[in-house]
């Protein structure tokens, strides 16, 4: 009894871990999702309200793995220790190399740019870091692999487990599901915060000086409302709630675009979350007829409230929101069911879409070929196999950018464009199964698994 007590002692604490985080978290998005998504909470789109659930996985993604850890033996909670630490060590390490090359190269903006350059530092990597894990994350999940099974398999332990009457492949489980919750991790990441954090860059380090930051006007143009905002002194990306000050709402009739029907020409905007609607203050309102027709005088009012649907983030960084690395799954999503854009901007919506779920499997792929490629039962260095399969991983970088590319130009299907990769890297790591693994053609290796599970 004392030794389940014991091992359950981790999963509990990663439980409790896992809620506080959640309580942190979970809230702060659903107030930021009020700042970015238009309408009210109940109106918001189903892909939308996946945002906190997602976050809330995560937070508990620790105690997901905790939990089968301590119900694991002893030869399992081994290798998973194995593959665990060289699994966030390679995370670490990379990690590390990127934060200070990154910080390297915009130390200096951040020293002229920002009134208090330490702090602002510290949240704007706080803000990256999902975004760096993302573009990491599936190369140390299979350096982790390899590293792990390279030592096993050196020091002769890989060959003792087997010899106890496990296969290849039942020692080599809890790496595949440690994988596998690092996997989920990346999908998670992938959803909405990775693209948030390459928003946040792009706005960030586009930035002027804290004396020029509110003198360069931005225009937004509101398809779905058909309403064009052109404001002279926006506020920051960094505090959307700050009053949007000289402004121009042109205000189009939906069903003929281009006919201006009113015009709003404020002092300030203020946009209020709780009931989402803006207060204009000293504002002139134009109304405009069409030829023919009596017109309506002009008005002038110290205070008036508008029901616009747009919020405070789609009109700070409309450019920035155009491009496809800085945009949500979610909204992607949102973007191919409605159809938006050009029949260009959909083939890129569609691929993009495609690519990062493929990306996700991707991770248990290089898993895949991470085990023939360390894993040696000769008096040989495993290195030859571990730099093939390094080269490999590099290789499928360049797989990512050719394929997409056609799938996004309409040359083959996005779906197929995206999951080619995937396809050709299967291929190679069951053909270097079949090559290296006690030399078995691939059909013999999997009869062999299967006469031990039975």
């Amino acid at each position: 009894m004392e030794a389940i007590l014991k091992n359950l002692m981790l999963s509990l604490l990663c439980l409790a871990g896992g809620t506080l985080l959640a309580l942190h978290l979970v809230p702060n998005e659903l107030e930021q999702m009020r700042w970015e998504i238009a309408g009210m909470p109940e109106s918001y789109p189903l892909e939308q309200k996946f945002r906190p659930i997602l976050l809330l996985l995560l937070c508990y993604v620790p105690f997901l793995a905790a939990l089968p850890y301590t119900l694991m033996d002893t030869m399992d909670r081994y290798v998973s220790r194995c593959y665990i630490n060289y699994f966030f060590l390679c995370t670490a390490i990379l990690l590390l190399i990127y934060l200070l090359a990154d910080f390297t190269d915009n130390m200096e903006r951040f020293r002229t740019r920002f009134d208090d350059p330490l702090t602002q530092a510290l949240h704007f990597y706080a803000t990256q870091l999902p975004m760096f894990l993302y573009q990491v994350l599936p190369y140390t999940i299979m350096t982790g692999a390899l590293w792990s099974l390279s030592k096993l398999s050196s020091s002769s332990e890989l060959t003792g487990m087997m010899q106890s009457g496990r296969s290849l492949s039942r020692v080599c489980m809890p790496i595949f599901f440690f994988a596998g919750m690092a996997a989920l991790v990346y999908g998670i990441f992938g959803f909405h915060w990775a693209p948030n954090g390459s928003l946040y860059r792009q706005v960030i380090l586009k930035q002027e000086d804290s004396s020029q930051r509110q003198a360069v006007p931005i225009i937004y143009r509101s398809e779905a409302y058909a309403r064009i905002w052109r404001i002279q002194n926006p506020a920051s990306f960094s505090n959307p709630g700050l009053p949007m000050r000289n402004l121009i709402i042109e205000q189009f009739d939906r069903n003929n675009p281009g006919r201006l029907t009113a015009q709003y020409i404020a002092a300030r905007a203020e946009w209020n979350k709780e009931n989402s609607t803006w207060t204009l203050y000293d504002v002139y309102t134009r109304h405009i007829v069409p030829t023919g027709q009596r017109p309506t005088d002009d008005s002038h009012d110290d205070v008036l409230i508008c029901a616009f649907d747009e919020k405070p983030y789609q009109i700070i960084a409309p450019t920035q929101s155009n491009r496809i690395d800085a945009m949500g799954t979610s909204v992607l999503y949102e973007l191919i069911r409605t159809g938006s854009g050009s029949q260009e901007d959909r083939y890129r919506y569609e691929t993009e879409w495609h690519v990062r779920l493929a990306r996700i499997f991707s991770c248990w792929v290089l898993v895949l070929l991470a085990i023939p490629s360390a894993v040696t039962f000769q008096r040989r260095s495993p290195m030859k196999g571990i730099g093939i399969a390094v080269l490999l991983a590099a290789l499928m970088l360049f797989l990512y950018r050719v394929f997409p590319s056609l799938g996004e130009s309409g040359l083959i299907p996005p779906w197929i464009s995206a999951w080619i990769p995937n396809a050709i890297y299967l291929c190679i790591a069951l053909y270097f199964i079949q090559k290296n693994l006690a030399h078995r053609s691939l059909s013999e290796w999997v009869q062999a698994y299967l006469s031990h599970r039975s």
